[in-house]
């Protein structure tokens, strides 16, 4: 079931493999980007920059084989003491189907790095994009990877598994608690990055020009079902109607249409039931008050796909359930503020840590702004600040542990102290043992 160790292999063997692994999916980056896109319904467009981010990370983690390191401790006089970062011996990742291949390498490559094996389970939803990667891993070199498919258990199964040394997740709140629970039978650590609803802040005389179509390609971008996009967009009251102006007028120019046709903006949900729930979900926010301004319709398509509309939304109360409830598809919620602190606080009460965008040209008020968001990564003035040297680290409801960077190096490896005593032997004798032996002529031997 489990790959040896990566660390059975030499650091410049890892290094030269991983190396390999990156090139192989660069050379196959169409024939696996059309995989992804025809089982998932991403746009190729979208599935090759998934694949492009997995290149990325898979070179990064290569050049930091060898690079984990200790710390040496002189707090104890007379001793000499260090630190040395070992693997876990097996590391198993537990992924959702978006951004399947990027989400793989961000587990996969620094786990190798710290010489980890690594398994994933496959998400039963789209397994032949990871499975190809695992594929063209193991023919570069990569041994110490393997994936399992299946549907219904096997995430705990690893995750409960006694030679699994780490587990890493990234999912929906559902499936992490469930994970979370079947980790405790082994007590193995864990990294867990549990599906956000992000927020994007609109400041006083923010580019709009900038700020509409970025928010809104983070939102709609995979038919709204990737995790780092803004599900929730609070608009300074002095820019709030021309934010939603121009967020309607782009998402009625958007094209809907089959994932490898030229022209799509937008392609189908994963499945059916997918839409089904962003269809119902709208129809709840509808009922509670919110008020849909363009979209909010399933879209009928020739080609039978899950297809829905973009949507905009205003007028949802935090309380409302499209607010409150993370929707996994291409629906926008819209409110105005006119004090940055109060919208800040109301997007803590959700306790959704993952990813908050600024959108601002003051700097002291973009900056006094993410001071007080409670989220684990703020990107000012952008959308997809993506990057494997820059770690992403969830906060609150949305999990914990860091993925990326090099603190990631950090999660994939354990601490041991190794300390030495130094001092002669003759004098390391525990005064008990000399009192009961009586070798203290100045104490009583019942002392």
């Amino acid at each position: 079931m489990t790959p040896r160790p990566a660390g059975a292999l030499p650091v410049h063997a890892r290094t030269e493999a991983l190396l390999r692994w990156a090139q192989a999916l660069n050379e196959h980056r169409d024939t696996v980007a059309e995989l992804v896109a025809r089982e998932s319904g991403a746009l190729r467009r979208e599935a090759a920059a998934d694949v492009d981010r997995a290149v990325d990370c898979v070179r990064y983690y290569a050049g930091l084989v060898g690079k984990v390191d200790g710390r040496t401790l002189s707090g104890i006089p007379g001793h000499l003491g260090h630190t040395a970062r070992e693997h876990h011996g097996v590391v198993a990742g537990l992924n959702s189907w978006n951004s399947a291949l990027s989400m793989f390498a961000r587990q996969s490559a620094p786990a190798l790095a710290c010489g980890n094996g690594y398994v994933l389970g496959a998400d039963p939803t789209a397994p032949l994009g990871p499975t190809l990667m695992a594929h063209l891993a193991q023919r570069a070199g990569v041994e110490a990877v393997a994936v399992l498919t299946g549907r219904g258990g096997t995430g705990p199964y690893l995750a409960g598994h006694p030679k699994v040394g780490m587990i890493a997740f990234t999912g929906s709140a559902e499936d992490g608690r469930e994970i979370i629970r079947a980790s405790a039978g082994p007590v193995a650590p864990l990294t867990v990055g549990l599906a956000s609803r992000n927020s994007a802040f609109v400041l006083a005389g923010a580019d709009l020009g900038t700020a509409v179509p970025c928010v809104l390609y983070s939102r709609f971008s995979c038919a709204g079902q990737n995790w780092y996009g803004a599900a929730h967009v609070h608009v300074h009251v002095s820019l709030y109607e021309e934010f939603v102006e121009a967020a309607v007028s782009l998402a009625r120019r958007l094209r809907i249409g089959p994932p490898l046709a030229d022209g799509t903006h937008i392609g189908p949900l994963v499945s059916e039931d997918a839409r089904d729930r962003v269809e119902t979900a709208v129809a709840a926010g509808v009922a509670a008050g919110a008020r849909v301004r363009t979209g909010g319709r399933r879209a009928p398509r020739p080609d039978g796909g899950a297809y829905f509309e973009p949507t905009v939304v205003t007028d949802a109360t935090p309380a409302n359930p499209l607010r409150a409830r993370l929707v996994a598809g291409p629906v926008l919620t819209v409110s105005s503020f006119e004090d940055a602190g109060t919208a800040a606080a109301e997007a803590n009460a959700t306790r959704s840590g993952g990813i908050a965008q600024i959108w601002g040209r003051e700097a002291g008020a973009v900056q006094e702004l993410a001071g007080r968001l409670e989220v684990g990564t703020v990107w000012i003035n952008t959308h997809d600040a993506l990057s494997p040297e820059i770690p992403m680290t969830p906060w609150g409801g949305s999990g914990y542990g860091a993925a990326g960077g090099l603190d990631a190096l950090d999660e994939n490896t354990r601490t041991k102290a190794v300390v030495w005593d130094l001092t002669p032997l003759s004098e390391r004798t525990p005064p008990l043992t000399r009192t009961g032996s009586g070798t203290d002529p100045e104490r009583p031997a019942h002392a």
